[in-house]
């Protein structure tokens, strides 16, 4: 997560590279970036879901055109999936001008994973880490309205889905 980034900028602006996959904080990618972008590399530059698309668009301005963000929920802003209308509903019923995003979309879907796990998981004493756990991997496929996770003693990765997504001119995103 650092921001000196001229050694790995000189190194890889060398190698002339097509694509670039970051795995790190918006701060030191967007540093990175515009480095690149100064020393005249421009190769795709890709990113990871925590990287946090909302900041690392607005800390790049129009330098994060064309950046693409993987996302691990669905596009927050189209209501064609009951979970992402629910979010907005309840979202914007707190928020006066509700800034809806991946990041807040992600922790609505946890909450309600949460949520469902601890009404799986018992009520009183039987409410322990271990029956969480245990009410989770045995709960198979979780629809939590459109959106699905399942667990096993041997999975722990929740959901499949990820999904592509492109910074615009304007710091706003497309699939």
């Amino acid at each position: 997560n650092t921001t000196e980034v001229a050694k790995a900028v000189a190194t890889i602006a060398k190698a002339d590279p097509q694509a670039v996959l970051m795995v790190s904080a918006y701060k030191s990618c967007a540093v990175f970036i515009r480095e690149m972008q100064k020393a005249g590399a421009n190769p795709q530059f890709l990113n990871l879901s925590f990287v946090g698309a909302r900041s690392l668009a607005t800390e790049l301005g129009e330098a994060g055109r064309g950046v693409v963000v993987a996302q691990v929920v669905p596009f927050p802003w189209n209501v064609g999936s009951t979970v992402v209308k629910e979010y907005q509903r309840i979202f914007g019923a707190y928020n006066g001008k509700p800034e809806f995003s991946f990041t807040s979309l992600e922790g609505f879907i946890a909450a309600k994973l949460f949520v469902e796990g601890l009404r799986r998981a018992g009520p009183g004493p039987k409410l322990t880490r271990e029956n969480f756990i245990a009410a989770l991997e045995s709960a198979g496929t979780l629809d939590l309205g459109g959106f699905s996770v399942s667990f096993g003693p041997d999975d722990r990765g929740g959901s499949r889905f990820v999904e592509l997504t492109i910074i615009t001119k304007n710091g706003g995103f497309m699939r």
